[in-house]
């Protein structure tokens, strides 16, 4: 059931005679139940539409009462009226900000996130959904099913490096997350001339690429399969070639054929490894 705050409790007064030969009246109190409440419990139940009805009339009566948009948005939920349901989440807030509507608001928007990403495939859409739930939602509340969505998302539209960081973020792991987000925004931004190395496999892997280490990239113009091929070579000995294909290239990063003006015996330095895959190097400047 969705978040609601607790109520003040509403009495009616009642009379009775309690006599033992003479007439006494007395008066007590019994508790009236609010209509939203009455609808939310239909709604429980399974009566949406009912309920509906009911959190009308509630709201005809006092359209200023916050719990009174409050449920008639839950009920919409429900109903997978989304978009009405989010426009009464907003008169609520609008009435009485709060975090149990908030997360009641986030709730419907991670809803109507998940129908939009499957079966409507409208990747955009869902994708501004998620970041509205997020962005809604409450310091406090768990966001690791919204971060998994997302991922889900991006896994759909082809970004494997956002997936990758939002399945992070679904697990728990936030500083690993983050190393990877800064990492991506260094790629984006840098203006260093950067490459990645490939072919790895066929001689150490990527354990000599430490951070820090000076590795020479030499030209193999006589290279039978690739005449762009340039070889990495640490200490006289090969440990890799700067990548050149589609496959082992990503965003911010140079090809072998886009540095090929590059002087003989060019140095340069590894800077990290990316996401477990790709040993980033940065071109020395001469």
């Amino acid at each position: 059931m969705k978040n609601q705050p607790k109520n003040d409790l509403n009495y009616l007064d009642y009379s009775k005679d309690t006599s033992e030969g003479n007439s006494v009246q007395t008066t007590f109190k019994v508790q009236e139940i609010p209509k939203h409440e009455k609808a939310l419990k239909l709604n429980e139940e399974g009566k949406s539409k009912e309920a509906l009805v009911i959190i009308d009339d509630a709201i005809k009566e006092d359209s200023n009462n916050f719990q009174n948009w409050n449920a008639k948005a839950i009920i919409l939920d429900n109903l997978s009226d989304y978009e009405k349901a989010i426009e009464c989440f907003n008169k609520a807030l609008k009435l009485y900000d709060s975090d149990f509507i908030r997360k009641n608001k986030a709730d419907a928007l991670y809803d109507y996130a998940k129908v939009t990403f499957f079966p409507d495939a409208d990747y955009e859409k869902a994708m501004i959904l998620i970041d509205d739930a997020l962005e809604c939602l409450p310091d406090d509340e768990d966001p690791s099913e919204y971060y998994f969505l997302k991922a889900e998302i991006f896994e759909s539209m082809g970004e494997p490096i956002e997936t990758k960081i939002y399945y992070l973020k679904a697990e728990g792991e936030f500083e690993r997350a983050e190393e990877i987000s800064s990492q991506l925004e260094f790629l984006r931004n840098s203006e260093d001339v950067l490459v990645t190395v490939s072919g790895t496999n066929f001689f150490k892997g990527t354990d000599p690429f430490e951070e820090g280490v000076i590795v020479n990239l030499v030209k193999e113009p006589d290279n039978e399969h690739d005449s762009d091929a340039i070889a990495i070579f640490l200490d006289d000995e090969q440990v890799g070639y700067v990548a050149n294909s589609p496959y082992t290239l990503i965003e911010g990063v140079k090809s072998a054929s886009e540095i090929k003006s590059l002087s003989d015996n060019q140095k340069a330095e590894v800077l990290f490894n990316f996401l477990e895959r790709f040993v980033i190097l940065r071109i020395i400047k001469d």
